[in-house]
């Protein structure tokens, strides 16, 4: 028997395949995992930083390329958004006795934009 042979006969086994297409499997996995880590941390450097975003709106607006009317809006939404992120509530002792299917109440300013 040549060892070619020995070699096909070997791979034809279904616990073989089996075997050889987990070990494939495992390899694609690990692979998509770091692919996604590498765009996530692509991702995460590309924000800019808020004063940052400030500085590029406000000098959008001197030379023209976006109105004034756009600049308040842009920095409202991106005055909102990064206090959202920022800044998490934070539950008291009596909200966190409350259990996991509870929400924390309105701060003032969200209940207003909450009843248009």
């Amino acid at each position: 028997m040549n060892e070619v042979s020995v070699v096909t006969d070997v791979i034809a086994k279904p616990a073989v395949q089996a075997g050889i297409a987990l070990v494939v499997l495992a390899i694609l996995i690990a692979l998509a995992f770091w692919v996604l880590a590498r765009l996530r941390d692509y991702n995460t450097d590309d924000q800019l930083d808020t004063p940052e975003v400030f500085a590029n709106l406000e000098e959008m607006r001197r030379k023209g390329d976006i109105s004034e009317e756009e600049f308040r809006t842009i920095q409202a939404a991106t005055r909102s958004t990064s206090a959202s992120t920022t800044d998490p509530p934070v539950p008291s002792a009596s909200q966190a006795d409350s259990g996991p299917g509870s929400f924390p109440p309105l701060r003032s300013d969200e209940a207003g934009e909450n009843e248009s």
